[in-house]
């Protein structure tokens, strides 16, 4: 997990996260075929489940 976050500091990924910008951020580390694996909806989804 401590590598991942600092990936994400080392890609200037956070905003994108803080923002819950899931598109942004899916497409910065998945790149533009995101949309395929419906990535940005899974971070949505899994965002709203465990954000109450």
């Amino acid at each position: 997990l401590e590598l991942f976050a600092q990936f994400c500091i080392n890609m200037k990924l956070v905003k994108y996260l803080k923002a819950k910008d899931w598109d942004g951020f899916a497409y910065r580390y998945n790149g533009p075929a995101y949309k395929k694996r419906s990535y940005h909806t899974r971070l949505r989804r899994a965002h709203a489940k465990h954000s109450k």
